[in-house]
């Protein structure tokens, strides 16, 4: 049903334009300068979860940088429920959280994106190398990322996101840590 309503909207699109001309079309630059407004963050919409069997959830809105809206990164309220973080160009973000067990964790985000070919670039406690994360083309639903391994230290850690650039939109909900054993 999904699909269907969203092929039923590219068509209506492509017919809008063709009847405006392309020209008067929809850009993804905009003309007009935005207004970059804090976000109404919850405490409980950050908190993050350590699980059984020490599986730890951070939720997207959970940033320790940046904290408030940027022109590149939205905190915003989530259709489902909750909040969620959308992630226009190359600006980082990072999270920092403590770990009860140092150990190997796979690392997966809840992404959502109308886009193909968009990768996140981690890069956990200053390691040398990012890792890449293959975003998946989830054709505007919620689907997790194919799960990374990275090791985390007993206490403080801090994972770095980037992106290349070109990019588009994406948006993440949570990342899940599940200990590898």
């Amino acid at each position: 049903m999904q699909v269907r309503i969203t092929m039923l909207r590219a068509a209506l699109m492509m017919l809008a334009v063709a009847l405006a001309g392309e020209d008067l079309a929809e850009s993804n630059v905009s003309t007009k300068a935005e207004t970059i407004t804090k976000a109404e963050i919850a405490e409980a919409d950050k908190k993050i979860i350590i699980g059984k069997g020490g599986v730890i959830t951070i939720p997207a809105v959970a940033c320790s940088k940046p904290q408030n809206n940027t022109a590149n990164i939205l905190f915003m309220k989530s259709f489902s429920s909750g909040m969620q973080l959308h992630h226009r160009q190359s600006e980082p973000f990072e999270y920092t959280f403590d770990v009860p067990s140092a150990g190997k964790y796979a690392l997966t985000a809840r992404v959502v994106t109308v886009h193909k070919d968009q990768h996140l670039l981690l890069t956990p406690n200053d390691a040398r190398t990012p890792i890449d994360i293959a975003v998946p083309y989830t054709i505007g639903l919620w689907e997790e990322t194919k799960p990374v391994e990275i090791a985390l230290v007993k206490g403080r850690n801090v994972l770095h996101f980037t992106r290349n650039v070109p990019n588009y939109g994406l948006t993440i909900k949570h990342f899940t840590l599940t200990p590898v054993k």
